[in-house]
C-alpha cells in the first residue's frame, strides 16, 4: 500500500512540473502583470492601447474591446516582436494578452517592448481565458 502512494505522489510531482514549465512566469521585469478586472477598467476609461497576441481566428471569434491584433507583428519561429505598430510615445500605457498562462507570445511581446524603451508596459498574464472566467464584455 505504501508503494503504491509513492508511486501516485511521484507521478504527480512529475505531472505537475511538465505541466508547470509550460506556464509563463509569474512576473516580468519593468512590466507590471495586470489582472482581468484590473483591464476592464483601463478599457472602460480609454486610459490604455491593448494587445491581443492570439492567433487572428480567435481573435476574430471574440477580443477585449478595443483590442489590436498584434498577431501579424509577431514571428513565432524566433520570437521576435515588429514594435512598429506600437505607439510613438515611449510613455504610452499598452497591454499584451494572449489565451492564458501559457501564453508565451503576450510575454515575449511585452517583454520586447519593454527592452525597445516602452516604460508604461503591462501584460495580462491570465490571458483571454481570465477575461472569459470574469464574464467580461467581449467584441467580435
Amino acid at each position: 500500500m505504501r508503494l503504491l502512494a509513492f508511486a501516485i505522489m511521484l507521478m504527480s510531482l512529475i505531472t505537475h512540473s511538465v505541466f508547470a514549465a509550460d506556464e509563463t512566469p509569474l512576473s516580468l521585469d519593468g512590466v507590471r502583470v495586470v489582472s482581468a478586472e484590473e483591464l476592464k477598467t483601463m478599457v472602460e476609461q480609454g486610459t490604455a492601447r491593448v494587445y491581443d497576441f492570439r492567433k487572428k481566428a480567435s481573435f476574430v471569434e471574440g477580443h477585449v474591446p478595443g483590442a489590436m491584433s498584434g498577431a501579424p507583428y509577431y514571428d513565432e519561429r524566433d520570437t521576435t516582436l515588429d514594435t512598429s505598430f506600437l505607439p510613438s510615445d515611449r510613455n504610452d500605457r499598452i497591454v499584451f494578452y494572449s489565451h492564458g498562462t501559457t501564453g508565451w507570445k503576450s510575454y515575449y511581446a511585452a517583454k520586447q517592448a519593454r527592452e525597445a524603451g516602452y516604460r508604461n508596459v503591462l501584460w495580462m498574464r491570465g490571458g483571454y481565458a481570465e477575461w472569459e472566467e470574469n464574464e467580461l464584455p467581449i467584441e467580435r
